[in-house]
């Protein structure tokens, strides 16, 4: 317990910690004192309340009065700065080798280098999760840090999405050749329903796609009896999905597609891509994940696989299980279960032959920072500066009769973090803020990564880009020996040459005299010797 603290006092009633509270109560008693109306009985009020001893509180105002600031002073720390992230970022978020870096420039500058538990703790403290697994692995990594928005509820009908299934077993086809298969599916967001499918061998095509749409369409036998044209589908960004034909056919039918950034952004069909693995291809013959013998074989490898209309017929009969018995959590009835009691209307579809064309209280419980947001009584909260903090551990603080939002706080330190909203009644202002954030988080965190690698670049430079070899000058042996004996004139350069004006000799005009042969002015040098 700390110097003036009172025993069972402090965080527990309000919901707040002291720190919290001082600056609202020492600003109270300052104004106090400019008015001239403080007195210790009004101190002793606020230290009963605070659950500190009363000198504690007059030093608070000491302090107050000397700095300016009603709150508590920061202690001096070691903190991150932007040259330490750089260097992280150049050795990809090994602290280990950062420290060793970061010691080097210290010695090297006649400072104190920081202790290697010091950085670990600042780093805990100055930087998330999330940014320090993207500085190890890149932003994928660092996104499956950020929390994601929980959808809100839809009624059939609303939301359809689509995918791509590769069947994790080995069929027979009929030309006795084994080949893995492909299981394209749409399902209702709203109620879980598995509208319609197609299974293509080797792999899918936009043929497959308009397969599993026409069956999810069509209400009369053999197919239904949900069915009808949905508001919207949600795609991810699959050629096939997104291909000219898939989209026209959607067009026509005025159904608009979505293309999703990610997979989580289409979790339905993502989930029921998980439910398949382990409800019904995991009991098949020849399945490709089941556990290894050694690290050549799997269990079953050599058994005889199913032929394809099996397998087909298979597929059939558990997609009929999953939408009339399997029971979806989210909605607490089986998909068809769901869609009949759903009064929404249905939107009819072309004929068969036309469609083939948020007082805080606070429970003191730790809570971690989920893909979800915050769970709390069972329900899932959107922090407003979540990104990157995926496991963080947290205490809840609310309102009572609020629970449209709660405050969230670090569970060590006690930091305020922000607020929490329903993730699935978050405003578009929340959104948007959080989609913001993530996309700052994600410039500041590549920009730190392209630096590194410049800076690699830079530094191996020598090394992967030798000098190319000079060739020497050439001259002929009369040239060399003119130059040897220093009566070398300097040669008119070969491009200059090649640019002048070549003048014939055309000899004498014609008006010219001429001296004749024999002449003082044809006397040659020799003859003008002594």
């Amino acid at each position: 317990m700390a110097d003036g603290d009172v025993p069972g006092a402090g965080d527990d009633g309000l919901g707040r910690h002291r720190d919290e509270l001082r600056p609202a109560a020492v600003a109270q008693l300052l104004r106090l004192r400019a008015a001239g109306e403080l007195r210790t009985a009004h101190v002793r009020l606020v230290a009963d309340a605070v659950g500190v001893h009363v000198r504690t509180v007059w030093r608070w105002l000491v302090r107050a009065e000397e700095t300016g600031i009603p709150e508590k002073l920061e202690r001096r720390r070691f903190r991150i700065t932007g040259e330490i992230i750089e260097v992280l970022a150049d050795y990809q978020g090994n602290v280990k080798r950062a420290h060793e870096r970061l010691v080097e420039v210290a010695v090297a500058a006649g400072q104190k280098p920081p202790g290697l538990t010091t950085l670990h703790d600042a780093i805990a403290r100055d930087l998330d999760p999330g940014f320090m697994a993207g500085l190890r692995e890149g932003i994928p990594a660092a996104r499956g840090f950020d929390p994601c928005f929980q959808r809100p509820a839809v009624a059939r009908n609303e939301v359809w999405e689509g995918d791509h299934k590769q069947a994790e077993t080995v069929v027979m086809m009929p030309d006795n050749k084994p080949s893995r298969v492909w299981v394209t599916w749409f399902e209702d967001r709203g109620t879980g329903y598995v509208m319609g499918w197609a299974v293509t061998a080797g792999s899918a095509h936009r043929g497959s796609v308009l397969a599993a749409v026409r069956m999810s369409v069509l209400r009369e036998a053999p197919y239904g009896p949900a069915g009808g044209l949905p508001h919207l589908v949600r795609v991810d960004g699959g050629a096939d999905f997104l291909s000219k034909t898939v989209r026209r056919a959607f067009g026509l039918l005025g159904v608009p597609v979505h293309r999703v950034r990610s997979a989580r952004h289409k979790g339905g069909v993502e989930r029921l891509n998980r439910t398949s693995m382990t409800r019904f291809f995991a009991d098949l013959p020849r399945y490709t994940k089941a556990p290894r013998l050694d690290h050549r074989r799997r269990l079953g490898d050599q058994d005889p696989p199913l032929t394809f209309e099996a397998f087909v017929g298979l597929l059939g009969e558990w997609v009929h299980q999953h939408n009339t018995q399997h029971v979806i959590k989210r909605t607490g009835m089986t998909p068809l279960e769901a869609w009949q009691a759903d009064p929404t209307g249905i939107r009819p579809g072309p004929s068969a032959s036309e469609l083939r064309a948020f007082m805080l209280e606070s429970d003191h419980r730790p809570r971690k920072i989920t893909s979800h947001g915050v769970e709390f009584n069972k329900r899932a909260y959107m922090p407003e500066n979540g990104v990157g903090r995926i496991g963080l551990e947290v205490r809840v603080r609310w309102m009572p009769h609020h629970t449209h939002e709660i405050d969230l706080y670090t569970f060590r330190g006690n930091r305020y973090l922000g607020r929490a909203f329903l993730s699935n009644e978050a405003s578009e202002e929340l959104r948007a803020k959080v989609l913001l954030e993530r996309d700052e988080h994600s410039t500041v965190l590549r920009q730190a990564l392209k630096r590194s690698g410049e800076r690699r670049r830079e530094r191996h430079l020598p090394s992967t880009r030798p000098e190319l070899p000079v060739r020497a000058l050439r001259m002929t042996e009369q040239e060399a020996r003119a130059e040897l004996e220093g009566t070398a004139t300097s040669p008119t350069p070969r491009r200059q040459r090649a640019t002048e004006r070549y003048t014939p000799r055309l000899g004498p005009a014609p008006d010219w005299a001429s001296p004749r042969p024999g002449t003082p002015d044809t006397v040659s040098a020799a003859e003008e010797r002594p």
